[in-house]
């Protein structure tokens, strides 16, 4: 076996294990985001990507790891809520205390930084969407869940940084190319559409980080049962089995893989730069 094919070999193997260890974080290591079926019919798993990098992702040969160009960096800015998926009843009463939570970018080069994001779900022309079930409950509605399956046109491009701080920052290095391609993708990108099942902030920075090589982990699946008990009350949560199930992208799936990425030295943790930035 030549050395270019044992080079090719070992980095195969790297990734293979790089995958497996970023599904076992993302569903083990936190009990409540991976909760298998239960007897209720209740079930949540985060969407494990197939491949963790781009056919033609800028990597190093010898670690399998991303390289960039001198002053070039993506970086990943989440504010998790820590949701609870444990349970439906658990889900919910998380989602009360703390409903909304952001995801957004850093573009860096060697001449400036942009930070931007896409926000939404303001309430101005429908309710937001933890309302609009509410009221479709309240309203016996057969299909109350069925208000996530909604897009708003109320979406905006935040541009700077946004009044919040970040529960974690991750840094990759990337080529002047995939500085330009991720730049071109922001610039063009439509950002009036906002959803619970794409089009959030959560999809945009999976989105430019595809575009830089990499796939993140971010969706979850939930399996919802037809109805289920909430504090004494029963409650219809559909009746149509095409709401059964919910995919969606989250910040709590994509912030434990950002960070076990980092451990695993694919990126870096610049939370506390971030923190001490003056900007």
């Amino acid at each position: 076996m030549n050395r270019k094919v044992t080079e090719r070999v070992y980095r195969a193997l790297r990734l293979v294990v790089m995958i497996l260890l970023a599904g076992v974080a993302t569903g083990c290591a936190h009990h409540r985001l991976y909760v298998p079926m239960q007897p209720d019919g209740w079930s949540a798993q985060p969407v494990v990507m197939p491949c963790r990098f781009a056919p033609d992702a800028d990597l190093d040969p010898a670690t399998g790891t991303p390289v960039g160009d001198k002053g070039y960096y993506l970086y990943i800015l989440t504010e998790a809520l820590d949701w609870d998926f444990s349970t439906g009843p658990a889900l919910v009463t998380s989602i009360g205390n703390r409903p909304w939570g952001h995801g957004w970018l850093i573009l860096e080069s060697p001449q400036e930084r942009l930070e931007f994001g896409l926000i939404g779900d303001f309430g101005r022309e429908k309710l937001r969407y933890h309302e609009g079930v509410i009221q479709k409950i309240k309203a016996r509605d057969p299909n109350p869940m069925s208000y996530l399956w909604q897009t708003m046109s109320d979406g905006q491009l935040q541009i700077g940084k946004p009044k919040r701080p970040p529960t974690f920052v991750w840094k990759m290095p990337i080529t002047q190319r995939r500085y330009q391609l991720i730049h071109d993708y922001a610039t063009h990108r439509k950002y009036d559409q906002f959803g619970v099942r794409n089009n959030n902030c959560t999809d945009l920075v999976a989105e430019a980080a595809a575009l830089a090589g990499i796939n993140l982990i971010h969706r979850m699946r939930l399996t919802l049962p037809p109805e289920k008990t909430l504090w004494g009350h029963t409650v219809r949560v559909w009746t149509d089995p095409q709401y059964r199930v919910l995919e969606f992208s989250t910040l709590e799936v994509l912030e434990v893989d950002l960070r076990q990425l980092a451990q695993m030295g694919i990126g870096s943790d610049a939370t506390e730069w971030y923190r001490a930035w003056k900007h």
